[in-house]
């Protein structure tokens, strides 16, 4: 990990993204970029003395003071200049214009402040990241890490599709390099999924189709972590809905961070469906890495 991309908070926000970023930076001695976005409506600005200005003197002086309040924020952090570049933007398309950095600039990890609220004709710039940045992106919770942060991985064992094989692959190996750089060890969630609607028709048995599924998964989870020299019993097995069970995985091991693949539906069905990672975030009480193929 060598290049992060810090979104800063809005104006007297607690920027915990910023305060991982500092604690990655440390580990790992990667770079940061911070990023703070600034806009003032010249039309209707709130403040008066604003509404002599002419647009450019409005940006430059708005732009001036952000800058300002981003160099003192890193201060206080206690992150090194060299260690970190500021850039205030004027802009109010957050979403778009961290989408397009990360198109042009070679970035490891998007770390931005969790902001979960969407209705349908509104979609926050934290999903719009999730479905559409090139990046895996870091959607921080408020709580801080633990002294020893607990990483955890959660992975689809039951699919036998080579894109999903190949994500999985690359979840774990994100989610193990960040707990390498924290010198901790990896967990790994998996939810077996039920057909439930067999399930209440008494169409199939579900301790049979549990038992049977449970047996198949461990196997394929014993292969997956002997490739990696890592202990099967860090794998963590339950039946049930993924947007559940991997929350309670999660509570059950008092995780930090969970780190899961994302497939990026847009339009109306991304609207409608949602994702599954999104079904989690909305559940987790932790941070959220979302990894896309």
């Amino acid at each position: 990990m060598e290049k992060l991309l810090v979104i800063a908070d809005k104006e007297d926000g607690k920027n915990v993204a910023l305060a991982r970023a500092a604690s990655l930076q440390a580990a790992t001695g990667a770079k940061i970029t911070l990023l703070g976005f600034c806009y003032v409506n010249i039309s209707n600005p709130n403040d008066l003395k604003f509404a002599t200005l002419s647009r450019g003197q409005l940006e430059k002086h708005v732009v001036a003071n952000r800058q300002k309040e981003l160099e003192k924020l890193a201060r206080q952090l206690k992150i090194k200049p060299k260690n970190i570049t500021i850039k205030a933007i004027w802009g109010k398309d957050i979403a778009q214009a961290i989408i397009s950095h990360c198109s042009k600039h070679n970035v490891d990890m998007v770390i931005k402040s969790a902001h979960r609220s969407e209705t349908l004709l509104y979609t926050s710039t934290d999903w719009q990241l999730l479905r559409s940045c090139s990046a895996p992106v870091m959607i921080t919770a408020s709580k801080s890490w633990k002294k020893k942060p607990r990483i955890v991985a959660a992975l689809d064992f039951s699919t036998t599709i080579k894109s999903k094989i190949a994500l999985n692959h690359k979840v774990f190996k994100h989610a193990l390099a960040l707990a390498n750089s924290l010198d901790q060890e990896v967990h790994i969630a998996h939810a077996i999924r039920t057909p439930q609607a067999l399930i209440d028709l008494d169409i199939i048995d579900s301790r049979k189709y549990i038992s049977k599924k449970r047996k198949e998964v461990q196997a394929t989870a014993k292969a997956f972590c002997e490739g990696y020299d890592v202990d099967p019993g860090c794998v963590q097995l339950k039946a049930g809905p993924p947007e559940k069970i991997i929350p309670s995985i999660a509570s059950k091991l008092k995780a930090d961070v969970v780190v899961t693949g994302t497939v990026g539906r847009r339009g109306i069905k991304g609207k409608l469906m949602g994702n599954t990672v999104e079904a989690i975030l909305n559940r987790l009480h932790t941070d959220v890495i979302a990894i896309k193929p």
